[in-house]
């Protein structure tokens, strides 16, 4: 499967299921020897693309879940960043508890997140990739949001200078910032009090698709949940 390049410095290796592998991003600086890698995925082609790149390469993980950091077994790099909770899994990495930004332009943060623990995003001129960090948690049978995190996340979302967010996964990999925010809002905007979550079962078709919405603009718009 050939890289989708997104800009000149920026490419990705589209997310797979069979085996379940999370979208690998590709950011190379302008003028920088470094290229940045957010997940790792799980296929031998994610991590044959990875090793035959030349210079240096700074791995950052979004969060710890299986088909985000398998290949961090089977390549080389130089920098590894990850959250303490996801060292938990992975054994190695430098910890990443607050907002850092790096003289190529790289932002990597903290980011709350119903579907994981410790979770990690990367924003890069225009892009914030957000891995699977807006995505509900999954209960039995139940989709849910935990309200608190989904106020923070809404927020720190807000905080984004980025006009576009990337979520893995999704096959629209790219998408506008204030498309997504609205589908949050409308979210957020169903919690009951005294109840800490926010089920969103009825988001999805039968066969599990997440339902279409539109945006302000009448555009359709896919957000996975």
């Amino acid at each position: 499967m050939p890289l989708i390049q997104i800009t000149p410095e920026i490419s990705y290796l589209p997310s797979v299921e069979t085996p379940i592998s999370s979208d690998v991003v590709f950011i190379k600086p302008e003028g920088s020897e470094t290229t940045w890698i957010f997940d790792v995925g799980t296929t031998s082609e994610a991590a044959e693309i990875i090793n035959n790149m030349e210079g240096k390469k700074n791995v950052v993980i979004s969060h710890f879940h299986p088909d985000h950091i398998l290949n961090l077994l089977k390549i080389k790099y130089d920098n590894l960043y990850v959250t303490k909770y996801t060292k938990k899994y992975t054994r190695v990495g430098t910890i990443v508890d607050s907002d850092l930004e790096f003289s190529d332009g790289i932002k990597i943060y903290p980011f709350p997140s119903s579907h994981s623990k410790g979770a990690l995003a990367l924003e890069y001129k225009d892009y914030a990739f957000l891995g699977d960090a807006t995505y509900c948690h999954f209960r039995l049978n139940a989709r849910e949001y935990n309200v608190q995190l989904l106020e923070q996340m809404i927020k720190r979302m807000e905080q984004s200078s980025a006009p576009n967010f990337c979520l893995s996964h999704d096959k629209d990999f790219v998408q506008p910032k204030e498309s997504v925010l609205r589908i949050y809002r409308k979210i957020l905007a169903r919690r009951k009090s005294g109840n800490p979550t926010i089920n969103v079962n009825d988001f999805f078709n039968d066969d599990g698709g997440v339902k279409e919405s539109e945006d302000s603009l009448g555009n359709n718009v896919k957000v996975k949940l």
